[in-house]
């Protein structure tokens, strides 16, 4: 073989090579983005349900809260990779006030991830 044949294949292979390495981000950083879009979801569609609990419901309670299903599927259903938690905090950030802070955590290629989002309700009627 040519000294030009083999800086050829040389060279072609690390531009294969480079492509493959991009090729493999890309997937990652796609499925990454899925599965965090996914997780904001799920962290909307609880905020949403307990903004509109009534008072004095059970999961309004101060403390520590988990989806009964845990470990969730993208629908909310039982047998998934997202656990769902909220932690409700009275009287924060002022008297008659309800801080809640829901969080929905996942691993990915072996990373923890999580996302949340803090909503304030009034106790009772405002």
């Amino acid at each position: 073989m040519t000294v030009e044949a083999m800086t050829a294949i040389g060279l072609l292979s690390i531009v294969l090579l480079g492509t493959a390495v991009g090729a493999d981000r890309a997937t990652r950083f796609t499925e990454y983005s899925k599965t965090a879009a996914t997780a904001l979801t799920l962290v909307q569609d609880e905020s949403e349900q307990l903004m509109a609990a009534a008072a004095g419901s059970a999961a309004l309670a101060a403390g520590a809260h988990g989806d009964a299903s845990n470990p969730i599927t993208s629908t909310g259903a039982a047998g998934g990779t997202y656990t769902r938690t909220w932690t409700v905090t009275s009287n924060s950030p002022t008297a008659g006030l309800l801080s809640i802070n829901v969080q929905v955590a996942w691993n990915l290629y072996g990373s923890d991830y999580n996302v949340n989002q803090v909503v304030i309700r009034c106790t009772s009627a405002c």
